[in-house]
Formats: C-alpha cells, sequence, structure tokens
C-alpha cells in the first residue's frame, strides 16, 4: 500500500478547533461508528488540526478496535483515560468506551477536551435518548443522524427525529445532519423523497457512497478509503462550519442589539 495520500479538500470551517458533533443511530447497524471515525479523519486531512474521536456508545463500542493504530503522546493524553486513548493512521486521537454498560460520559469528556485546541465527535450509538447527552445538545454541540439507505432503519431514524423535535423542540432539527451511509453497491430505496421531506426541516443531508473498506473486518487505514467517501464525509464537515458560522453572526447580532 502506498504511504502517498493526495491533499484533501479543507473543509469550510472556520474554528476548526471549535467543532462539537453527536454522531447517534437510528437503529443498530447504522454506521455510527465509521461516521464519527470519517468527520473526524476528514477535518484532521482537510486541516490538519487536533481532533478526538470518542466512543460514548452504551454497549463498550468498538471505535477504538476498529481505528486505533498507535500510541497516544504525553501532550494530547488525558488522566484516567490514557489506557484506552489511541492515535489512528491520520493522527486524530480516538477515545475507547469504558467498561461494557458504562458509558464514557461525553459531558464530562468534553469539559476535559475544550481546553485542548480540539475538535470533538462523539459516537454515541443507539443512546439518543440517554440525559448523559442532554448538557451537550443544549449547548448547541450539532447532532448528526446517521442510518442506512435501507427502509426500516429510515423508518426508525424518522421516529428518533420525532422524538428529539418533541423533547428539544424544532430548532433542534435546525442543527441537526442528517447522513446516509450506502451499505450496498446499489441502494434499494430511492432517497429523493426523503431527501426532499427532510431537506426544510434540517441542515443538511449527506449520502455516502459504498466503500468495501468500510465493510472488511479489521483496523481501518484511511489511506485505503476511496476519495469519494472522503469526501462526503467533507460535505458534512461544510454543513457543521455552515452551522457554526451562523451561530457566530447570531451572537453577533445580540450583542450589537445588547450594545
Amino acid at each position: 500500500m502506498s504511504n502517498v495520500v493526495s491533499i484533501r479538500r479543507a473543509p469550510s470551517i472556520a474554528e476548526p478547533a471549535k467543532v462539537a458533533a453527536l454522531v447517534v443511530a437510528g437503529s443498530g447497524g447504522a454506521a455510527a461508528t465509521t461516521t464519527t471515525y470519517g468527520l473526524a479523519t476528514a477535518l484532521r486531512l482537510g486541516t490538519g488540526k487536533n481532533v478526538t474521536a470518542v466512543d460514548s456508545t452504551t454497549d463498550g463500542g468498538n471505535l477504538l478496535d476498529r481505528v486505533g493504530v498507535g500510541a497516544v503522546s504525553a501532550d494530547r493524553s488525558i488522566d484516567g483515560l490514557r489506557s484506552r486513548m489511541a492515535v489512528t493512521s491520520s493522527g486524530m486521537v480516538v477515545v475507547g468506551s469504558g467498561d461494557s454498560g458504562q458509558m464514557t460520559d461525553p459531558a464530562m469528556v468534553d469539559m476535559l477536551l475544550a481546553g485542548r485546541d480540539t475538535a470533538r465527535f462523539y459516537d454515541v450509538g443507539t443512546a439518543l435518548r440517554s440525559s448523559r447527552l442532554s448538557p451537550l445538545i443544549q449547548s448547541g454541540a450539532a447532532l448528526v443522524v446517521v442510518a442506512p439507505a435501507r427502509s426500516e432503519p429510515l423508518s426508525r431514524m424518522r421516529s428518533a427525529m420525532q422524538w428529539l423535535a418533541s423533547v428539544y423542540g424544532q430548532a433542534v432539527l435546525d442543527d441537526t445532519i442528517v447522513l446516509v451511509s450506502h451499505q450496498m453497491p446499489s441502494s434499494p430505496v430511492d432517497l429523493a423523497p426523503i431527501r426532499d421531506a427532510l431537506a426544510p426541516r434540517i441542515a443538511g443531508f449527506v449520502e455516502v457512497p459504498f466503500d468495501p473498506e468500510l465493510a472488511r473486518p479489521g483496523i481501518i487505514d484511511h489511506r485505503r478509503l476511496s476519495a469519494s467517501t472522503i469526501d462526503a464525509w467533507t460535505d458534512a464537515l461544510d454543513v457543521l462550519g455552515s452551522l457554526a458560522a451562523g451561530s457566530t453572526d447570531e451572537n453577533s447580532r445580540s450583542a450589537g442589539e445588547l450594545a
């Protein structure tokens, strides 16, 4: 395998280190883990900035096992978590889950990471309704809701989004990205009606093409991924960037009104 990797397109994010996003799945097998890895990797490749991906699933997920390739340096480690931290092939840091059944508290980890000049992506799997996520959702962390391109999981995703709107209000969907992963070479579902129905209610809708590398067992090396896969993750990062820019503009308007 060649170690030469072309320079990736930089995502449109003014302040990459301030990115915080929760990747949630409407159903099992929705690719929340690979999406968390993918968004973090695309940001790392496109900006060269520090990026951290955190496994916060309730069932002791396999993010660390799938993507960790080397020991994390002392300056990037976190006291109490170093034994389950590693770096990936792209150089971003990954934090593994705790003991099975004990979700790594994303709000607590976010506090530890916030002052470290690093973007943060949290794989929370299907634990959307966990009370541990409320502080981050209410703080304005973006939501990336993922589903495979199959009818039943897409239906479950719709239920998850209805729950989000009922608990946090429609405004939370304004900061939500829907990412549909193609886990087969051809899609058994026509996504156009779904995209059209969701587009007015969410921040963005992104499709990730089928990539056989993501379907293989073992450690994922970003150098084996197709360019179109990384480009799709970068498209999702562009939406995150637009959300951050909108938040900054709103804060500036508020400050002007108060003045």
